[in-house]
């Protein structure tokens, strides 16, 4: 029996160095499912996908079929620019207030509702249609793009705040592998796969501008090249004891208990 691999891509600027070396050159016996986090969120619970770099709590909340890759994340040590609350308020003014919640990434919106009933101490309003209110979080190109646009008085970068609260960089999204990757003849394509993804993420810092020219041609953001380029400055893919530390004590506030389970 011949086994394929799917691997669940996200087309963010974010996620280009791990997949942009796999654009016209495609490993042998693996597929790719293009989603938005959520999306691959979804996709791994439901086995349509046996790994992604996908929202870090949809480890916590179906830890029993999942392993996690400690070689890469998606976290940032400064400011991660791509996942912001854009509002007409100060955060510390938002009680009352309508917040529309992105559907695309639920480790974000469970951060923003983390930061804002445990740090800011405010109890706003959450809508799922951005009609009239007063804040939105946005992710990925669309919180850049809606940065560039400069339409709201008050932005917050996500990453920042958290970093401000704890001192530790915010783990957003983690290489969730299912479990049934581990076995079936599917192990030594998942290994092959990670140690070609390690060589991508290298690449890609040593020529980004490059990488990033072929990123854009299937993937268009409609960004200022420069601020495309700059943006790779504030994302950190390394997986550390600080990641692992962070990746911990936010699980214990969002009320969840998670070993990690490392491949």
């Amino acid at each position: 029996m011949e086994h394929f691999l799917t691997v669940g891509r996200i087309p963010f600027l974010v996620c280009a160095p791990f997949f942009h070396r796999f654009l016209d050159n495609f490993p042998p016996k693996i597929r790719f499912l293009d989603g938005t986090p959520s999306e691959q969120n979804k996709n791994l619970r439901e086995g349509k996908i046996m790994l992604s770099p996908s929202s870090s709590i949809e480890y916590a909340k179906n830890k029993k079929n999942y392993v996690i890759c400690n070689r890469f994340c998606t976290s940032s040590t400064l400011e991660i620019r791509s996942v912001k609350l854009f509002s007409r308020y100060k955060w510390e003014n938002l009680s009352d207030k309508i917040i529309f919640t992105t559907e695309q990434s639920d480790t974000s919106v469970s951060l923003l509702k983390l930061l804002s009933s445990l740090y800011f101490k405010v109890k706003p309003v959450w809508a799922d249609n951005a009609a009239g209110c007063d804040a939105k979080l946005l992710i990925g190109d669309n919180a850049l793009r809606e940065s560039v646009a400069g339409k709201w008085e008050y932005s917050y970068d996500l990453a920042s705040v958290w970093q401000e609260w704890q001192n530790l960089p915010f783990v957003f999204a983690l290489w969730i592998i299912r479990k049934e990757a581990l076995g079936g003849g599917l192990l030594p394509l998942l290994e092959n796969y990670l140690n070609e993804t390690e060589i991508s993420i290298k690449d890609f810092k040593e020529n980004r501008r490059e990488c990033l020219q072929k990123w854009e041609k299937f993937y268009p953001h409609n960004l200022p090249q420069s601020l495309a380029c700059d943006y790779y400055n504030a994302i950190d893919y390394s997986f550390t004891s600080q990641h692992e530390k962070s990746l911990k004590i936010f699980y214990e506030l969002c009320g969840m208990q998670a070993e990690l389970r490392f491949i």
